[in-house]
């Protein structure tokens, strides 16, 4: 069953699914695309199960994430879609630009220095939201509301697609140096 947040965004408190960033982490935004069906929609926290397990995803992010001291736990965490659509993928652009007000108050809010774009279709509608371009797998620049920040798209890091571990553990090799200048200078 789909949970619309998007026809009242007004109403729509700003910590939910949004989880704040703790010492370093504060100053990284994990960009998630809409709540999964078992996630923290369930749980209330993100990247864990109801159980208080932590979900495959989190733990292959932890995984890219430890060589910075970062985890899971730490970083700020938002999805860019606030509904949960089910497994009704064609609702992601609709929802997405009608969500795009909520995400940059919380974006706000938060004030990262580093936004970590999780996959290819969040990295898709936040370009469409921004009429930007931002390449796949680098480091970028962006302004948002008169304000910079650094933007790493890499592919989800789920399971399910297991070429996209080796291709993420790739682009954080190949981004090393200038990801400790942002989150260490």
């Amino acid at each position: 069953m789909e949970e619309h947040y998007c026809h009242d965004i007004n109403s729509f408190p700003l910590d939910k699914f949004l989880q704040r960033g703790k010492g370093i982490g504060k100053k990284v935004l994990i960009l998630g695309e809409a709540p999964a069906a078992n996630g923290w929609r369930k749980s209330g926290k993100a990247f864990y199960t109801v159980e208080g397990k932590p979900i495959p995803t989190g733990k292959n992010l932890n995984k890219l994430l430890d060589q910075f001291k970062l985890s899971v736990e730490i970083c700020a965490f938002t999805e860019l879609i606030k509904c949960f659509i089910g497994s009704n993928r064609k609702l992601l652009n609709v929802c997405g630009k009608k969500c795009w007000h909520i995400f940059i108050k919380q974006l706000e809010l938060l004030h990262p220095v580093l936004i970590i774009i999780l996959g290819v279709t969040t990295l898709d509608i936040f370009n469409k939201q921004l009429e930007s371009s931002l390449p796949r797998e680098e480091i970028s620049k962006i302004q948002i509301n008169g304000k910079i920040y650094s933007v790493l798209p890499i592919y989800h890091p789920s399971p399910i697609n297991s070429t996209n571990r080796p291709k993420n553990e790739e682009i954080f090799k190949k981004n090393t140096i200038n990801l400790n200048k942002i989150l260490f200078t």
